[in-house]
């Protein structure tokens, strides 16, 4: 069983309602549209949607448009809890099912049976739905910096199968899983659902397209295995100073570590903040560090090639500078080196 991590929605009873709290908020915050989506972390096609209500805004991103621009929230709202909108949306499905199928419970060779049942009888016969290749296709974006940071983040913790392509990150990751959907649904017009994983302290960011399964593929990605498949940065990005850099920063957010290194020496103490990439695909390992180098960092790689350290505090400096990190858990680790090197002055 899975639970959706989805964040909660503001829906206004009065239609124009949502729309006119926008325009409003634009004309007091004197920016473009494109200045205001930037202020409030979204694409400008996601303000553009919520404009036009065809989708219903998060209540958090009303709060801060409220925030900054002071234009108040308009009463009369409610909040839809995604979670028990979810469960309501499946006892539907669950019912349309039952009407569809009959009854499926019991075992498996059960549910088989009564399956073949129904497609002899019903499912081959039926023609599908108008526009239904329409409804799961994608939104194909050129190649850039955001989508060689994906790439990066693939690379790193995610995974294709056949009519899907998964993300799984740690559930402490609340502000970096959000990123990453975010960055999926500019990326290729899709809301990824987010499903906390039971029993694991981990949740799986999911979209369920074959398109973007093939469109992975055609990026350089790959079906299954990564590891068996000694996956690789794609060529495309390699050759790109600017994407080389973003999907860097995709590949050691998800599989790269911020650490802080404190020792005593002669009763005085000392702390260095390094950083580490692993990966146990050895091609994935030797691009990274050639592309490291190509970008003028000093580095280390472990005896079993399996490991990369950034240990030089000016190499270290730059990474954050240069590359940096759109992982929340990293970033607070890199303040926390820097309260320490406070106090230890």
């Amino acid at each position: 069983m899975t639970e959706s991590l989805v964040l909660d929605r503001i829906k206004f009873n009065k239609e124009g309602t949502q729309r006119d709290f926008i325009l409003k908020a634009k004309e007091a915050s004197k920016m473009t549209f494109f200045e205001l989506s930037k202020k409030l972390d979204i694409s400008q096609r996601t303000l553009t949607d919520w404009k036009k209500e065809k989708f219903n805004m998060p209540h958090a991103k009303a709060e801060l448009l409220a925030k900054f621009t002071g234009v108040s929230i308009p009463k009369n709202y409610s909040i839809i809890n995604w979670n028990e909108h979810l469960q309501k949306a499946g006892k539907i499905g669950g019912k349309n099912k039952f009407t569809k199928y009959g009854n499926v419970g019991g075992d498996e060779k059960y549910r088989k049976e009564k399956w073949e049942e129904w497609w002899k009888t019903i499912g081959k016969y039926k023609k599908p739905a108008k526009n239904f290749n329409a409804i799961l296709k994608i939104k194909i974006p050129k190649k850039n910096e955001k989508l060689a940071e994906f790439i990066g983040v693939m690379l790193g913790d995610g995974g294709i199968s056949k009519y899907k392509i998964t993300i799984t990150l740690s559930n402490a990751e609340t502000e970096y899983i959000s990123y990453v959907s975010k960055l999926i649904y500019e990326l290729f017009d899709v809301m990824p659902k987010v499903y906390k994983l039971k029993g694991h302290e981990a949740v799986d960011i999911v979209v369920q397209r074959k398109q973007l399964v093939d469109f992975c593929l055609e990026l350089g990605l790959v079906l299954g295995n990564k590891i068996k498949q000694e996956i690789d940065i794609p060529f495309w990005i390699k050759e790109n100073k600017v994407f080389s850099i973003a999907c860097l920063r995709g590949l050691v957010d998800t599989d790269g570590c911020f650490f802080i290194h404190k020792y005593l020496v002669n009763g005085k103490k000392y702390s260095y903040m390094k950083i580490s990439f692993t990966s146990a695909s050895l091609p994935l390992v030797s691009s990274t560090a050639k592309t490291l180098v190509s970008l003028g960092f000093n580095i280390r790689i472990s005896k079993n090639h399996k490991d990369i350290r950034i240990e030089d505090k000016k190499y270290v400096d730059k990474y954050i500078k240069n590359i940096g990190s759109h992982n929340k858990k990293h970033l607070d680790k890199i303040k926390q080196w820097k309260n320490t090197k406070n106090m230890l002055k």
